[in-house]
């Protein structure tokens, strides 16, 4: 099976038992009546729940451990949170999903309230992304302020190519 690329930007709503249905753009990708499927849920630091199949989160946990040979307080602390904030997600057989209401709770949403209960599911390539819909339009209008700066910072685009000799025209 391929690498799954979660993409586009979807409305969710909370029902009242905490449950979110996956758009079919993002079920697609995955198999999720897979009898051994499993999602993981992750705080993360941008204001948003991290969906990851379970074996690309167990691959990204293994890099969070091996980070660092002799681990400072930070760190300990750092990867306290983390673990204390991640959990299990249930899929059922329609594709809805059950994320933790703790966590739901630390991005703003809350299925017992009526206000509370409008989400955004954001593809991230090999992730998905959970926000409440005001998260979500916080994170979005500012990360699209930076996107062309981003864009090159991540590119490294502003680094100039190495050349392999004097310009044309120029010897």
């Amino acid at each position: 099976m391929s690498t799954p690329q979660f993409l586009g930007t979807y409305p969710a709503t909370l029902d009242a038992e905490g449950r979110i249905q996956l758009p079919a753009a993002l079920r697609d990708e995955i198999n999720f009546r897979q009898a051994d499927f499993r999602l993981m849920a992750t705080l993360e630091g941008d204001g948003s729940v991290c969906l990851r199949e379970r074996a690309d989160w167990e691959r990204w946990c293994a890099q969070l451990l091996d980070a660092r040979e002799t681990p400072r307080q930070r760190d300990r602390r750092t990867l306290l949170t983390v673990a204390a904030h991640s959990g299990p997600v249930k899929c059922d057989k329609q594709g809805r999903i059950r994320v933790a209401d703790g966590l739901l709770g630390l991005i703003g949403l809350d299925r017992s309230l009526v206000g509370g209960r409008e989400a955004v599911l954001a593809g991230s390539f090999q992730e998905i992304r959970l926000w409440s819909a005001a998260g979500w339009e916080e994170f979005s209008a500012s990360a699209r302020q930076s996107l062309g700066a981003d864009l090159d910072e991540l590119m490294r685009i502003d680094d100039p190519a190495p050349t392999m000799g004097p310009p044309p025209g120029q010897i």
